[in-house]
């Protein structure tokens, strides 16, 4: 028998063992067994701490058993919360120049959880919401003081008054709560980077801003953030400057982004599931975009006019006709990769690369297919699988960290019954050695 890791044996073996099992294949399933133990390929589980608090999970339909994926029960925990913020559908995090962690949520709930049932009391819903993790002695912290909510709430002196520990919408039109009132637009997240404005960083993020009444998108929003100071400080994270004007994009480029070295922003996006992708002209999101489309003769340009619908309906930046949801890119080596969840809310995790951040995106893997339940009492299996988003910022690693969002059947399930506050909120995973599904490609 060749030298392997036991423990990494031992992972296949199950994943594959519960297929076997299920169609009552025991023989099939020990001759897997054995074809494992007697391969001639070495693998090295990752360098674990007890203190991350990780739950090895099956992961069926992996490319590979030398990807390792966990549950992360530690940030689970952190985000398992009972009094103010305690939901948020969707999740995506920037690192800040200081080593904070800027969090920004869409549709969320606030007000009070049953500890012992989980069940969500009075909460309201404002339409997005923001958080800041800080650092402690240089790492960043993981406890809920770590947590800073960014929030004006209604009240939080009377427990028995109306609107206890709920939340006013971060960004809004008029600052109200929920969207209780006639408001004409609300705003939902997009990408966000750190600018340096002449020798002062700031906080650059757009907001998709959305008809209240058609809930369709009709432009975007340029905030500025102060950077000065520390959390805690009236500066620090206050918007500087809001542009509700910025441009009337109806598709959302920036919903993700990736900061290049080349000196561009790119923005991305996707409509019917197909990834597109604009740049800035500098690392400024205020600088003049180019969008990148393919003309007639089938060749890709960068143009300046927005593009018209049947421009970006040919101007996928994949090859094969490869479709995902919300593309998020980074880069290792030589490739930029890119992220996405499957469509129709779909639980596989695909893994693209490209040898630039415009594509093609090729060579389309499975890293993970995220399970079917979640870890809560009641009802553990949830409707949907609403959002896939990678947070770099986590890794300790060099792993990749991910949060999903859940729904509940109805909407009464959010609310009502015990675990409903564990639905609608973001739970963790991290996926070590995801770079092993390409090495047979190499």
């Amino acid at each position: 028998m060749k030298t392997r890791n036991i423990y990494s044996a031992l992972c296949t073996t199950f994943v594959a063992g519960l297929v076997l099992v299920a169609c009552n294949d025991y023989d099939a399933a020990q001759t897997a067994y054995e074809e494992i133990v007697d391969s001639d390929v070495t693998i090295t589980p990752p360098n674990m701490d007890s203190a991350w608090e990780l739950q090895l999970i099956p992961n069926v339909g992996q490319h590979s058993g030398e990807v390792f994926v966990y549950k992360d029960k530690k940030y689970d925990k952190l985000f398992t919360r009972t009094l103010g913020w305690n939901g948020g559908i969707g999740v995506q995090s920037t690192l800040l120049s200081d080593g904070n962690v800027f969090w920004a949520f869409n549709d969320s709930y606030y007000g009070v959880v049953d500890a012992e049932t989980r069940a969500r009391g009075n909460c309201n819903f404002p339409h997005n919401s923001i958080m800041v993790q800080t650092t402690v002695s240089g790492s960043l912290g993981e406890t809920d003081d770590d947590l800073r909510w960014l929030v004006d709430y209604v009240q939080t002196n009377d427990p028995d008054g109306e609107g206890y520990y709920q939340a006013y919408a971060h960004i809004a039109p008029d600052e109200t709560i929920m969207g209780e009132t006639d408001e004409e637009y609300f705003y939902q997240i997009g990408g966000a980077t750190v600018f340096d404005n002449n020798g002062v960083e700031e906080l650059q993020m757009l907001w998709g801003k959305y008809n209240e009444e058609k809930m369709t998108r009709t432009g975007t929003c340029l905030a500025v953030y102060s950077l000065e100071g520390q959390p805690g400080n009236s500066t620090y994270l206050k918007i500087i400057s809001k542009n509700e004007e910025f441009n009337i994009d109806d598709v959302g480029y920036g919903s993700t982004m990736w900061k290049d070295e080349d000196g561009h922003i790119y923005l991305y996006v996707t409509e019917n599931n197909r990834p597109l992708v604009a740049r800035t002209t500098t690392h400024d999101l205020a600088s003049e975009w180019e969008y990148y489309i393919r003309d007639l003769n089938g060749n890709f340009i960068w143009q300046k006019m927005y593009p018209t619908k049947e421009e970006r309906t040919r101007s996928t930046i994949m090859e094969n006709n490869y479709v995902c949801s919300m593309p998020q890119i980074f880069r290792k080596g030589d490739y930029y990769y890119m992220l996405g969840q499957a469509k129709s809310y779909g639980h596989s995790v695909y893994l693209y690369r490209s040898e630039t951040p415009y594509g093609p995106f090729t060579n389309q893997k499975i890293l993970f297919n995220v399970p079917y339940s979640v870890d809560k009492i009641g009802n553990q299996y949830y409707k949907d699988l609403l959002r896939v988003n990678l947070h770099l910022e986590l890794a300790r690693e060099g792993e990749l960290v991910f949060s999903t969002n859940t729904d509940a059947d109805t909407v009464g399930d959010n609310f009502d019954f015990p675990g409903s506050a564990d639905f609608c909120r973001p739970y963790f995973y991290r996926v070590f050695n995801w770079e092993s599904i390409y090495d047979e490609d190499e």
